[in-house]
């Protein structure tokens, strides 16, 4: 047995034995074995035995007397000592029905407050209680017949928070339960309306063409098949005629987290959409349904922004409604094959046939290959005809790795979502954040998602969402546009410098240059200067002669006050011996055609060499 689970079992052993001693409920040197059993043996290392049965004593507080449907939730103060004297941690302990979601979603919540978590117990128990909620018996972990039920126990350690941030968490979780058991409690209900839809598609096939409207179906069979987490639906009735027609909320309530009437699915900033042009544009497209993100974060299960789904409804050929289905796709949407998956694999389907390609063919493979590792959100939302440009520029990059640029405007207005390709060796989290910068600047909008990604070749990529919260419309910026300022951010002093070279010179001159001054401008100087100041430094150490040794540059840089002036000293043969107090800049070069020259900076506090006039 390792050393830690040994030593984690024997700290367990000791706060049961300690609990028994004590004169506490008789369940609870049992409560406090289950509570601890599957802890890492390192997490429980820094507690003393009489610690751990104080954490166990929070939870049993809770579960001696709790009603069902109503969860017991405590964020207390603690103290302890371990190697490094005393310290404080935040206990939250928690007792609920046991539910779907609840570890996930919790954890979730901690991490999104902003509170570090050093040890998580969430065991499963058995337990009897009598109609008022108090405990009767404790069962245990293994499941037992009835009337026993089955509960959660939950307890974490954070580091430690102050007392109104401990009153905002035990708030923010008892409303995560809330959000969670309308979810769980309704999921039934959800289900069903799905399969009503399911029905109401088959008996009486809505406008469209036939092959459109199988789809659709095959899509939300696959779904109702374990496919979808539901997380709540509402109903709308079309009402009005033409440009005056409105989506309005069906009478019937939502369900799940849409119970409440003032979540809102689509919406800019705050401003809710319910039926813009753009929505109504798409309610008389003869397509049966839409997919796309909507604007309500999940809590529940994984944080990110829901699905959602759009079912239209007919009656006698006319659009008379839409169902909205919120929720996110299982882990399955993501780790099956596009070509599996209904919905996805005609798209895939119809791009292969617009291309040309046989699927079998060596290009074929390799189209498929490029949507099979497209962003897997993107490709439930994007049209086709988009989706088939920027598929061939991606195949395109495996013949020649560039920096690629292909931004995608959500059809409502609320997001751009960018992929951005570039060359592996330049990827880090500072270029992504200048990438990410730029694009929120030209798109007016924010980074609200981003998502690395390294696959294999020279070329990295990155998908950033960027949110918009302005009524106006997104900007319509050119890929031509994008890529060249994301190709500048990526752009290394060394490579701006040969291009520059390049730029300026004749092939065999550009050659000799290169050679003899690719390597003489050091770090802390091309920290200092743009690789056109060392174009301008070459053109005066090229000038240099005996008779005439010594050039000088008075400049300006951006970070320069109006009253400070940089100075530049550029000499044949030899340094320039200068006081300690002189902030200034010395290169020198040699006499020989063949020895490259040599930057150093004289200073006594800065790089630069400056004159306050």
């Amino acid at each position: 047995m390792d050393a830690p689970v040994e030593a984690g079992q024997t700290l367990i052993a000791k706060a049961m034995a300690h609990l028994g001693r004590k004169g506490d409920a008789p369940f609870l040197a049992s409560l406090a074995g289950d509570l601890f059993a599957r802890v890492p043996g390192e997490d429980l290392a820094v507690y003393s035995p009489e610690e751990l049965a104080g954490f166990a004593r929070l939870v049993g507080a809770a579960v001696e007397q709790r009603k069902p449907g109503t969860p017991k939730i405590d964020v207390a103060e603690a103290g302890f000592l371990d190697a490094t004297g005393e310290r404080e941690i935040t206990v939250v302990s928690m007792v609920n029905d046991n539910m779907p979601f609840l570890v996930d979603s919790i954890l979730g919540e901690l991490q999104d407050f902003g509170a570090e978590v050093l040890l998580v117990a969430h065991p499963i128990v058995s337990l009897e209680r009598d109609r008022s909620g108090k405990l009767t018996a404790y069962r245990g972990l293994p499941p037992a017949p009835a009337p026993a039920i089955r509960e959660s126990l939950f307890q974490a350690h954070v580091t430690t928070l102050s007392k109104t941030e401990r009153a905002a968490l035990a708030a923010r979780l008892q409303s995560l339960l809330g959000e969670i058991g309308k979810a769980v409690a309704d999921w039934r209900q959800m289900l069903d309306r799905l399969k009503s839809v399911i029905d109401e598609y088959r008996d009486t096939p809505p406008p469209g063409a036939p092959d459109d409207v199988a789809e659709a179906v095959a899509f939300l069979d696959w779904l109702a098949d374990g496919n979808f987490t539901f997380l709540g639906v509402r109903g709308y009735d079309y009402v009005g005629k033409g440009n005056a027609a409105t989506l309005e909320r069906a009478d019937r309530l939502g369900l799940g987290v849409l119970v409440d009437p003032e979540t809102r699915v689509l919406r800019r900033g705050q401003q809710g959409l319910t039926t813009t042009p753009a929505i109504r544009e798409f309610l008389k497209r003869p397509v049966p349904l839409i997919v796309t993100k909507s604007n309500l974060k999940s809590r529940v299960h994984r944080r990110a922004y829901a699905d959602y789904i759009g079912v239209k409804h007919y009656r006698d050929g006319a659009l008379s409604g839409e169902t909205r289905f919120i929720g996110l796709f299982t882990s399955t949407a993501y780790s099956r094959s596009v070509r599996s998956i209904p919905y996805l694999r005609r798209k895939v389907a119809n791009i292969l046939a617009r291309a040309g390609f046989d699927a079998d063919s060596h290009s074929g493979k390799a189209l498929v290959n490029v949507l099979e590792f497209y962003p897997r959100d993107d490709l439930f939302q994007i049209d086709e005809d988009l989706l088939l440009d920027y598929a061939m520029a991606i195949l395109a990059l495996e013949e020649r790795p560039r920096v690629r640029v292909l931004a995608r405007r959500d059809r409502y207005d609320r997001f751009v979502s960018v992929i951005v390709y570039l060359p592996r060796e330049r990827y880090g989290s500072g270029v992504r954040a200048r990438i990410g910068d730029y694009l929120a600047q030209v798109f007016d909008g924010r980074v609200s998602a981003f998502e690395p990604s390294l696959p294999e070749g020279k070329l990295a990529r990155v998908h950033f969402i960027i949110g918009r919260s302005d009524a106006t419309a997104t900007p319509d910026v050119p890929q031509a546009v994008l890529e060249e300022k994301v190709a500048a951010i990526v752009r290394t002093w060394e490579d701006e410098f040969s291009r520059l070279l390049a730029d300026n010179h004749e092939a065999e001159e550009t050659d000799r240059l290169a050679a003899r001054y690719a390597a003489a401008f050091p770090q802390s100087y091309r920290d200092e200067y743009t690789a056109g100041s060392a174009l301008a430094d070459i053109a005066a150490i090229e000038s240099l002669t005996p008779v005439s040794a010594l050039a000088i540059d008075f400049y300006r840089l951006p970070a320069f006050t109006s009253a400070t002036v940089g100075l530049k000293l550029i000499h044949l043969g030899r340094p320039i011996p200068f006081p300690s107090a002189c902030r200034c800049w010395s290169i020198w070069a040699s006499g020989s055609s063949t020895s490259a020259p040599t930057t150093s900076p004289r200073r006594a506090s800065n790089r630069r060499s400056r004159s306050t006039t």
